[in-house]
């Protein structure tokens, strides 16, 4: 199945259930399905680099961190770094606490841009009668820069009617554990129509929580835990409807 075909299949599931008299739920992850934390990255490599003993310890490397642009499938901030060839073992680890302390913050998230096509999809969807339910592993203190980031970006906005915003209560609960739970409260919204994650192994549980829907890996980048997704999941680089 194509892209589009793929994506035509959701539109076409959503308009069948809503066809029933029933509100059909759209699952949305936030980072990396519909919104790329690549300049996230960007923005906390720059202002790491800027430090002034980063910058005056390692010259070369703070110069080549400043203007990086992070790999479109590089997930972890040292790989990131490491892929400019940074690999001085205390600067990384410098870095990585750098960037902890700052990628789960609200005034952060602002900087993320949509994955093309996904706005207009997400509208789209809406249109055709689904509720999307953006069911994510930020916590609730990155709530404020969220929905200011989906307003931003032309999403359909939660709490306006067409879109819910589902966040971790704890910070330290694990992704994987939230979304099990998260999955339980969204089943009472209404069917599922489908789902969309990054994750391999996040879209394998929507996949078994909602066998009747159609569930779709991005493939933009992802934890790089060893599973494969089930057979019945689609795949997409993107929201752009292309042949």
């Amino acid at each position: 199945m194509t892209q589009s075909e793929c994506l035509q299949a959701v539109v076409a599931k959503v308009r069948e259930l809503a066809g029933r008299g029933t509100r059909p739920v759209v699952l949305l992850d936030l980072d990396d399905t519909i919104l790329s934390t690549t300049r996230r990255h960007a923005r906390i490599l720059r202002e790491f680099a800027g430090e002034g003993d980063v910058a005056s310890k390692w010259p070369e490397a703070a110069a080549c961190l400043s203007v990086l642009e992070p790999p479109p499938h590089a997930y972890s901030v040292v790989d990131i770094a490491k892929s400019a060839r940074v690999e001085n073992p205390e600067l990384l680890e410098r870095l990585r606490s750098f960037w902890f302390a700052r990628f789960f913050r609200s005034e952060y998230v602002i900087e993320d841009a949509a994955v093309p096509g996904a706005p207009e999809f997400c509208s789209r969807l809406a249109e055709a009668g689904a509720l999307l339910a953006y069911v994510t592993g930020r916590d609730e203190a990155m709530r404020p820069g969220t929905e200011i980031s989906l307003a931003q970006k032309g999403f359909p906005i939660p709490g306006r009617g067409d879109a819910r915003l589902v966040l971790k209560p704890r910070f330290d609960t694990p992704d994987l554990q939230f979304k099990a739970e998260a999955l339980e409260r969204v089943s009472e919204w209404g069917p599922v129509a489908a789902g969309f994650e990054n994750e391999p192994a996040h879209i394998n549980l929507w996949a078994e929580r909602f066998p009747e829907g159609r569930h779709v890996l991005v493939q933009t980048k992802h934890s790089g835990k060893p599973v494969d997704p089930h057979p019945v999941v689609g795949r997409i680089r993107d929201f752009l409807l292309t042949a």
